[in-house]
């Protein structure tokens, strides 16, 4: 069962949350999925001068190809060292966009305020799934478009997530991440507000810049 309520177990959680994803160098390995990120926003067929949200938008995988293609983009995450990085990205490859660091639970801007709002492995580890479902769909235009791209259970990742869970057991109150990955649980946390819903498997291919031993 998934909560909504916010309790101090639930807001203990989402530090430690916050904790893990500024532990370390998540930008390392977000280089491995840049290729299959620009895929997913050449998918989305983006107009100049569009607006698109990147919820949970990591070192901007996804806001800077959308940014090149001319959209007006935001990306948000809630981990500032990764904010760090996407805005050092953008400078460097002179590409303009905005980062803040914010809540995909929490989305700090109005009713409809995006033609597109986006999400590639990202949002799908907020702890209460549906407050996050309810608002990727809140900000988007009325016509607009919500795209997730989400880890399945069966695949690479999601048996590696299964694996570390035997060593160090997930959260208590916290649904598994890779329910984003099947399609009941997509249809029932989309079911309001969404006209259309499309659900498509994909693989990815990783492409790590580093040797075997830097990838482990």
């Amino acid at each position: 069962m998934e909560s909504t309520q916010m309790t101090p177990e639930m807001e203990s959680l989402k530090d430690r949350l916050r904790s893990t994803w500024i532990a370390g160098d998540f930008g390392v390995i977000a280089r491995s999925i840049e290729t299959g990120a620009e895929e997913f926003v050449a998918r989305l067929d983006l107009k100049s001068g569009m607006s698109v949200l990147d919820v949970a938008c990591g070192t901007g995988n996804l806001a800077l190809p959308a940014a090149k293609a001319g959209a007006a983009v935001t990306g948000i995450d809630i981990a500032p060292n990764l904010i760090e990085q996407a805005i050092e990205r953008a400078k460097t490859e002179a590409i303009t966009a905005k980062f803040e660091v914010g809540d995909a639970e929490a989305l700090p801007y109005p009713y409809e305020s995006f033609d597109v709002v986006m999400t590639m492995f990202g949002a799908m580890f907020a702890p209460r799934p549906d407050v996050t479902a309810s608002e990727l769909v809140r900000v988007c235009k009325e016509g607009g478009t919500v795209a997730m791209a989400n880890w399945t259970p069966e695949a690479f990742t999601g048996q590696m997530f299964k694996l570390g869970a035997k060593h160090v057991p997930p959260p208590p109150g916290m649904p598994s991440p890779v329910m984003w990955g099947t399609e009941d649980a997509v249809r029932e946390r989309l079911k309001d507000g969404i006209a259309d819903l499309q659900m498509t498997r994909r693989k990815i291919m990783f492409h790590y810049p580093m040797d075997p031993a830097g990838v482990v």
